[in-house]
């Protein structure tokens, strides 16, 4: 058996793939213990496989768990006390954020703290660009500063970043070996070993953060505690935020890859799904109960960065390209000082939930605003298993109406008209901001809430198909179910083309053999593991860099031709052949390599049918308002799991499934295929 796991804002969610089924469930996640919520979905994915819960755990070949341990830490600001020591003179960098401010409701403000002013100390040390000392470390300052910072200032973990230790990394290493033996118990964490990029700032932020985050891991390792007491006795894996696999003491090392695990693993999912219905490129849209997450995929490939922000801080964090906005099913409608109606990001998460939810939440959210409008049944909701309260949820957006002049249901209108536009947006930029037109992608639509708006997202920006698969309420566990391993490593190169290449081919050996090295610990074989070479480049004096693979796992002169060639071509289809720098010098700034490990992967169900159109007949009907202002329309209801492989339904209508409801609006045709994936072709409303 094949378990994935995904631990939301709102719903933990369960993948089970055995005896040739795939089974999920879905519950309220437990925010006071995240484990509770796991063990629980565990339950009910071993109702449904009619397995004994003392036989579940045993009969497990891998458990991989998307988790929000680092996240909740970033979110909450509850990390670890961190004390930094750095090049002297460059004590003030984290503070001054590259002059970076963000906004946060009207407000500009600073990146958030990760390591207090009274916690950096100046080291006298000093190593030039070429990697020559021009300044020995002063070991006994080391000592002092340190000695001060973990006796007087109380920091429980130290982080080293000098400049240039990218290059020449003697400084760093020598700091650590002097910091271990003195503070056997206190972490040391280096920006050189962790991620040896150019870019100081960078690599200083990307070593706070892991410092900052390290405590998540307490959590984890009481949860692995719990499931191996309870007869676990396959591997337990954690998603990183690439997309892929690691096991837990991989993931101690750079807590930080642990962040937005859960996206991560959805969007990898989703690049299976569109390349099985070849969709060339295409959007995963996930809307869950916290956020809506929005990523691009291209040639069945996940699109990722190696440099973005996290939670308001630039780091160099190799990661899926995700953008958020709080827009979930759980997001709190609110009212501005200029008295006009705003929604999120705070959401109402699990605890207490939604007014509908009936678990002491008063906030009018998008759950209620959707249950106002009849697009949700509030007696099948996660299959009948929790009725939600309509007379609750209408209170909620009564109430806001009262101070706004509106009835309840322009209010409930409001919300789900708010949540659309702030959704197609977000779309719309995540795919213009990649110089790409949305009306060549399909949508991969997933998450409990995300299909009772997709095709309308679709119709309002000119996409004309949205897919979505079967186990779309749960996909990312789905994909945590079937992940592979993933391992990268990162050096700098930071040289001009052409440079000497089989140098850069011996550095190249070294770090493929220690990620092979690495994926052997990870119990991946030889026969199963993959490498490939990415490297970054960019023209001479451009701040951002592109990301371009390798053709083969070789470094040679023919191989970095190539590259060049590529990053030409993508450079102009992004910025435009306009843009394009004639005879402009381009540098490689850093060289990746990633290995890969094909581990057992959870398959979709294939049902039996001829997949030829066929329209069904409805189950029931529901009495839905579709405009502002009007009476409502008594719309078709489909019972998602009667339909057959073939089935043809014209909008307007709503497909209930067991655990999500579809929404096909007027001018949209949803059909079923072979995998129970549903297919809606949208008719456009932006031509």
């Amino acid at each position: 058996m094949i378990i994935g796991i995904d631990i939301g804002g709102t719903f933990t969610d369960g993948v089970l793939q055995g005896d040739g089924a795939v089974h999920r469930a879905k519950t309220l996640t437990t925010p006071t213990d995240l484990g509770d919520g796991v063990i629980a979905v565990c339950r009910l994915l071993a109702e449904k496989a009619d397995v004994p819960i003392h036989d579940f755990f045993g009969r497990a070949e891998r458990l991989t768990l998307g988790t929000t341990a680092v996240t909740n830490i970033l979110t909450s600001q509850t990390g670890r006390r961190v004390g930094m020591l750095t090049t002297a003179g460059f004590e003030d960098e984290l503070g001054i954020s590259k002059g970076r401010r963000l906004n946060r409701d009207g407000w500009v403000v600073r990146p958030p703290e990760l390591v207090a002013r009274r916690g950096i100390r100046g080291i006298a040390e000093r190593i030039d660009r070429d990697g020559d000392v021009l300044l020995e470390l002063d070991v006994d300052q080391v000592l002092s500063a340190a000695t001060e910072l973990v006796r007087e200032r109380g920091v429980e973990v130290l982080t080293v970043s000098y400049l240039w230790s990218h290059i020449n990394p003697v400084h760093e290493e020598l700091t650590e070996q002097v910091l271990r033996k003195a503070f056997p118990d206190v972490p040391v964490m280096c920006g050189s070993m962790l991620n040896p990029i150019q870019r100081g700032y960078e690599r200083t932020t990307f070593a706070a953060l892991n410092a900052y985050t390290s405590g998540a891991f307490s959590g984890l390792d009481h949860l692995e505690g719990r499931l191996r007491d309870l007869g676990l006795r396959g591997r337990l894996l954690v998603i990183n935020c690439a997309g892929g696999a690691m096991t837990l003491s991989s993931a101690r090392a750079t807590p930080l890859r642990l962040v937005h695990s859960g996206p991560a693993a959805g969007v990898a999912a989703g690049a299976v799904v569109a390349t099985e219905h070849r969709a060339p490129a295409a959007i995963a849209c996930d809307m869950g109960g916290t956020s809506f997450d929005v990523a691009l995929i291209s040639d069945g490939a996940v699109t990722r960065t190696v440099r973005g922000e996290v939670f308001g801080t630039l780091t160099s964090l190799a990661h899926v390209d995700v953008q958020s906005i709080g827009a979930g099913g759980g997001s709190v409608a609110w009212i501005d000082s200029l008295g006009v109606l705003r929604l999120g990001p705070k959401s109402a998460g699990a605890s207490p939930g939604p007014a509908c939810y009936g678990r002491g939440g008063s906030d009018a959210t998008i759950t209620d605003a959707l249950l106002v409008l009849g697009y949700i049944d509030p007696q099948a909701f996660l299959g009948g298993s929790m009725k939600l309260d309509e007379r609750a949820a209408r209170e909620a957006c009564s109430r806001i109406g009262e101070s706004l002049g509106l009835t309840t249901e322009e209010v409930a209108w409001g919300i789900r008209s708010i949540a659309l536009n702030n959704m197609a947006e977000a779309t719309r930029a995540t795919v213009a901001n990649r110089g790409q037109d949305p009306r060549t992608h399909a949508i991969i639509s997933y998450g409990g809430c995300g299909s009772l708006f997709t095709a309308e997202i679709a119709k309002a920006i000119g996409i004309k198909r949205v897919i979505v698969p079967e186990v779309a309420s749960v996909f990312s566990a789905y994909g945590a179910a079937s992940s592979a391993v993933r391992r990268e490593r990162t050096i700098a190169v930071g040289k001009s083309i052409p440079f000497d290449v089989p140098r850069l081919a011996e550095k190249a050996s070294s770090i493929i053999a220690a990620v092979k090295k690495e994926l052997t610990a990870d119990g991946v074989d030889e026969e199963d593991r993959s490498i490939s070479v990415e490297a970054d480049l960019r023209f001479r004096r451009q701040v951002s860099d592109l990301t371009i693979a390798f053709p083969g796992p070789d470094v040679t002169p023919e191989s970095v031709d190539h590259v060049v060639e590529e990053f030409t071509r993508e450079y102009v289809r992004r910025y435009g052949r306009g843009a394009l720098l004639l005879d402009a010098t381009i540098d490689m700034v850093s060289l990746r390599v990633v290995g890969t490990g094909r581990q057992p992967a959870a398959l979709p169900n294939v049902a039996e049918g001829t997949g030829e159109p066929e329209i069904t007949t409805p189950s029931s009907s529901r009495s839905i308002q579709l405009e502002r202002l009007g009476p409502r329309t008594d719309v078709p209801v489909f019972m998602v799991e009667d339909l057959e492989p073939g089935a043809r339904i014209d909008g307007p209508a709503c497909l209930d499934g067991a655990d999500t409801t579809i929404w096909v609006p007027a001018g949209a045709t949803a059909r079923m295929d072979s995998q129970r994936t549903l297919l809606l072709d949208v008719e456009s409303g932006n031509n």
